[in-house]
């Protein structure tokens, strides 16, 4: 094997280990391997996670920053084909010099784009109960906020509607995995990939501790101090019946699996990482 090949071979056997040196070895181990380098931080953000909060916080700790956002001028309706664009043009312009944090709303093959790219980068993200970040997803697609409320609302006048759209089922997945794998349904195959793919996966239900951990990686740990793009409602109008959170949760099964996996390996390494991040 030729030189720059094996270190290319080396350090996509170090990236495939970090999600599992964080949950079975020591924190320090996981600190030290996945601390963000000479490349940037990636933060692949899945609508309606805590990830505007994150990803403000973040762009102005780890500067320079960019977004990858797709073209407001641009009509064609295909969301994929628009951020296809956008994450080619951003890697032709080539970000600012000595890039830190890169952001979207990017979906697994612009993450692989990216990943080919930087091949020494650390790609994080946050995940949300499905159940919660869909009725929320909706929501928000409802509200003045979105420019397309109108249109939106016509499409889908009901909670049930939207479940039962196929494209946005399953949403996580779809920015995570590779579409072979999210069409094969197979939540083991999907979570194994996350595991390789990903220096960490947060919980947005365990926000200040998934913060914490991102920001050590940048060898400044802080606690978070935005809260940004929130629904502003009270708690009667976020409730759902059983029966809807259940009809929710069998519509999006793999995102279901994908979020019981991080949630509960996350829970268990959380004592851990904030005790160290206490004392750094």
């Amino acid at each position: 094997m030729a030189p720059r090949a094996h270190r290319a071979g080396q350090r996509q056997g170090r990236r495939a280990m970090l999600m599992e040196v964080l949950f079975e070895r020591p924190v320090t181990d996981y600190l030290r391997d996945a601390a963000i380098g000479t490349d940037p931080c990636v933060f692949v953000h899945i609508p309606k996670t805590a990830g505007t909060s994150l990803r403000t916080e973040l762009a102005a700790l780890l500067e320079p920053s960019a977004s990858i956002a797709v073209d407001a001028a641009d009509g064609r309706p295909d969301f994929r084909a628009r951020m296809d664009d956008a994450v080619e043009q951003f890697l032709k312009d080539g970000g600012p010099a000595g890039i830190r944090f890169v952001s979207g709303h990017l979906l697994a093959r612009h993450a692989a784009r990216l990943r080919s790219h930087y091949t020494d980068a650390r790609f994080v993200t946050l995940l949300r109960n499905p159940v919660d970040r869909v009725v929320s997803d909706y929501r928000h697609q409802r509200s003045p906020r979105n420019p397309l409320q109108a249109d939106f609302t016509a499409r889908f006048p009901t909670l049930k509607d939207y479940v039962d759209f196929a494209p946005e089922q399953n949403r996580m997945a779809r920015h995570l995995v590779p579409d072979p794998l999210l069409a094969s349904g197979r939540a083991a195959a999907c979570i194994a990939y996350i595991m390789r793919a990903y220096a960490f996966v947060g919980i947005q239900e365990m926000y200040e501790v998934s913060f914490l951990t991102v920001t050590a990686l940048s060898g400044r740990p802080r606690l978070p101090s935005l809260r940004i793009n929130v629904n502003e409602d009270d708690e009667d109008e976020r409730r759902v019946t059983t029966a809807m959170a259940q009809y929710i949760g069998q519509a999006n099964r793999l995102d279901v699996a994908i979020y019981d996996h991080f949630h509960a390996r996350l829970a268990g390494a959380a004592p851990a990482l904030s005790a160290v991040l206490a004392a750094a």
